[in-house]
């Protein structure tokens, strides 16, 4: 799996955009990597806004994602 990798790697996020979630678009951000899995730091439905953490500090409008 490719989250997998990406924290065994050391990768500190990951963000994961679903526009097909439950039919519910959703972006889910995955941190705090340990022994090759991610913790959830925050899940937002698109059109919320969701805040990345340092060294990022910033937050990204999800209103604009493309639902199919």
């Amino acid at each position: 799996m490719k989250t997998h990798g990406c924290a065994k790697s050391g990768v500190p996020l990951y963000l994961l955009l679903d526009p097909w979630h439950s039919g519910r678009p959703t972006a889910t951000l995955y941190g705090e990597p340990h022994d090759g899995t991610y913790r959830v730091l925050a899940t937002v439905e698109y059109g919320e806004k969701l805040s990345l953490p340092a060294p990022f500090d910033l937050e990204i409008d999800t209103g604009g994602f493309p639902v199919r």
